[in-house]
């Protein structure tokens, strides 16, 4: 990044967001991990703990699906750092209390799953909110390099929270990965409070009386007419849920068909955020908002299709560490070009809205998804698997590349003056 385009890492704002998202991450890895533990070495025997599991994991999808497109209108409506406040505020609260009932009762079950409820609709809640705010807290024309950086922060912190969150359940308990969990959202709490007023805050003319239903199908009508954001939104659908059949599986992957164990796993976990930190950072150096459409397609459709198919056709480790890189860059990379294209082409008054829509599509594809790639692990095995996900990835690629609206996309903010990163009224994403 040039010196202009590092000014942004030097105001509070921006500061202050990214303190707030590298606390949350922090919190939440740790607790994920120490409540997907927690449930499975509690239970009495292997069918309850797979039955506990089972029952967190799906509550904790129904109520983000639940919650996101309330949330979205919620963050067209209100004042997005006071949402950041809430959503910060539910979550610390929550940890806190589950950290003073398992240290002083011990596993409580409902408990447990209680929490998991309301965190995870806090988290769409902070999802949808920070998404949509950083476009008022940065000038339009860093916009990827703030996502760049903050991308790049957050798969780096939430990779070593991962290890943390396992070695303090592992040597204190359940409470005091909840604590942590409590300490870490508290810490978002503050940073979210230190974020000033909006750069160049745009004035939001909102009937707070019209019906929330009647605005969630406002948010999908307006995603209708846009064509190229559209068929962008339904390819997303689409290359998640095939990349979603391997990747689910990449612990059966490295024991099966590599014939590696803990520590390779972890070595090609590590591979892959080293791909994902280096592919976010450079697209703001590189023009790809410009050609956003075709980078997206290319890249994660196609790119990381081809890459699939050759960790299936030849399960060697050599092969299987660099193309877990090179799928670490090109989600990475393809992912901040989504990111910062619609983060400037959509109104600031329909992005809780948008966001909160692409949330849904990405919730509905993942369950079905798993299930898919589990019957086809049960049936061609794990590396005929990745061949099948791997093919399919390119041909869905080259379904989507001939749309011509998605194919043209153009990511950049047009006709707006510099330093108007929220005043975007852009009606149309096409070039």
């Amino acid at each position: 990044m040039g010196t202009a385009s590092r000014g942004f890492l030097k105001t509070r704002s921006f500061l202050s967001y990214f303190g707030m998202n590298l606390s949350g991450r922090t919190a939440s890895a740790v607790v994920n991990v120490a409540i997907l533990l927690l449930v499975a070495k509690s239970a009495n025997s292997l069918s309850q703990s797979a039955l506990y599991v089972t029952i967190v994991g799906v509550a904790e999808t129904l109520a983000a699906v639940v919650t996101t497109l309330p949330a979205g209108v919620l963050v067209d409506r209100h004042d997005r750092r006071k949402l950041l406040v809430l959503a910060n505020s539910v979550r610390a609260a929550s940890f806190g209390l589950l950290a003073v009932v398992t240290a002083l009762y011990g596993f409580q079950f409902l408990a447990v799953v209680a929490v998991a409820v309301v965190w995870n609709s806090a988290g769409e809640l902070n999802r949808s909110t920070s998404y949509s705010v950083l476009p008022d807290l940065v000038n339009a024309d860093v916009i990827a390099d703030a996502n760049g950086v903050t991308m790049a922060g957050f798969n780096l912190v939430g990779s070593a929270s991962n290890a943390l969150g396992g070695a303090i359940m592992a040597v204190a308990g359940a409470a005091l990965a909840f604590g942590y969990g409590f300490v870490g959202y508290s810490a978002a709490l503050v940073f979210s409070l230190l974020i000033l007023r909006y750069a160049a805050k745009q004035k939001r003319t909102v009937d707070r009386k019209r019906k929330m239903g009647a605005e969630i199908k406002e948010g999908f009508s307006w995603l209708v007419t846009q064509r190229g954001l559209l068929q962008l939104s339904v390819s997303a659908l689409v290359f998640n849920f095939l990349f979603g059949m391997a990747n689910a599986f990449l612990v059966l992957y490295v024991v099966f068909a590599l014939g590696g164990g803990a520590i390779l796993f972890g070595v090609v976990l590590a591979a892959f955020v080293v791909g994902n930190a280096t592919g976010s950072l450079l697209v703001g150096k590189t023009g790809a908002i410009r050609h956003a459409g075709k980078v997206w397609v290319l890249c994660y459709g196609g790119g990381v299709g081809v890459l699939t198919l050759l960790m299936g056709v030849f399960p060697a480790t050599a092969v299987a560490m660099a193309a877990i890189v090179a799928v670490g860059f090109a989600i990475s990379f393809s992912g901040n070009v989504w990111l910062s294209s619609a983060q400037g082409l959509v109104p600031t008054t329909m992005r809780g809205r948008y966001f909160a829509v692409d949330g849904l599509l990405s919730f509905i594809g993942g369950p079905p998804s798993i299930a898919t790639g589990g019957i086809l692990i049960a049936t061609l095995g794990v590396a005929r698997m990745y061949e099948v996900v791997g093919v399919l990835m390119v041909i869905s690629a080259a379904v989507f590349a001939l749309m011509r609206n998605l194919w043209a996309l153009d990511g950049r903010v047009k006709n707006e003056p510099p330093g108007a990163g929220s005043s975007s009224q852009v009606t149309s994403p096409l070039a």
